[in-house]
């Protein structure tokens, strides 16, 4: 670090029980850093669990919502609903769910109201 004059490590290992765990730098006041197992999941008709994606890296990609194309290359048709964080309910995920007959589930945008607090 001192030759590279940096203050970062890529990947550094933060649990030595755990070497694949990432720290998530979330800038709250209780905790600013979480640890934790990050995941995608999707049930089908069936009523079957299936998980799409699991990781440990603190991914952060609210550009693009995949989950329903995956979706539709498995079974050749959109999921009937999505449910989401607000990170991922954009104005482009929510007009691409809206196109295509996708309810988009989540937490409500924006500030919340004074009555709500």
């Amino acid at each position: 670090m001192y030759d590279n004059k940096t203050h970062k490590v890529a990947d550094r290992i933060v649990s030595i029980a755990q070497p694949y765990i990432r720290p998530i730098v979330r800038g709250k006041t209780k905790s600013p850093v979480e640890f934790g197992i990050k995941f995608d999941l999707s049930i089908d008709e069936d009523h079957m669990g299936r998980i799409e994606k699991i990781t440990f890296d603190p991914y952060m990609n609210p550009k693009s919502l995949r989950e329903p194309w995956n979706h539709k290359t498995r079974t050749g048709h959109y999921p009937e609903r999505v449910l989401a964080d607000q990170i991922y309910r954009t104005k482009k995920n929510r007009k691409f769910c809206k196109e295509n007959g996708i309810r988009l589930s989540g937490p409500k945008l924006g500030r919340p109201s004074r009555n709500s607090v």
